[in-house]
């Protein structure tokens, strides 16, 4: 009999990155805020080439997630979009196209966090 597995915290976590690294999201960062932040414990943040692998991507990480069971609280930004937010509580992924992410510069708002994922992996690699 297998166990179910109950995705929340690090586990919902590391399904995330598991999905998005499956459509070649580049770039993968998770910052560990919990004690930090009062509305997260994880913020992942990736980056995407164009708007078709943001609407691959985006699409695909909330259709497996609703599989399980897991919907997101709140999307900000259609698929589409240069910018896309999925609210999945214990982790808020963040996808960008890399010129919107340099400008935004997100990552900021969590400098002295731990990374709980770093994967910085470049799109050509």
């Amino acid at each position: 009999m297998s166990k179910k597995i109950k995705y929340e915290g690090e586990n919902l976590l590391g399904k995330c990155v598991e999905l998005l690294s499956d459509k070649h999201v580049f770039d993968l960062y998770a910052y560990d805020v919990r004690g930090v932040s009062s509305i997260t414990d994880f913020f992942l943040v990736g980056s995407v080439n164009n708007n078709r692998q943001m609407e691959a991507a985006g699409g695909n990480l909330t259709r497996q997630l609703k599989k399980l069971g897991i919907k997101p609280l709140h999307k900000d930004g259609e698929m589409q979009n240069s910018w896309i937010v999925l609210d999945y509580l214990d982790c808020i992924v963040h996808l960008f196209l890399p010129e919107e992410r340099e400008r935004y510069k997100i990552e900021q708002l969590w400098k002295g966090c731990d990374y709980a994922i770093e994967n910085s992996k470049q799109e050509n690699e």
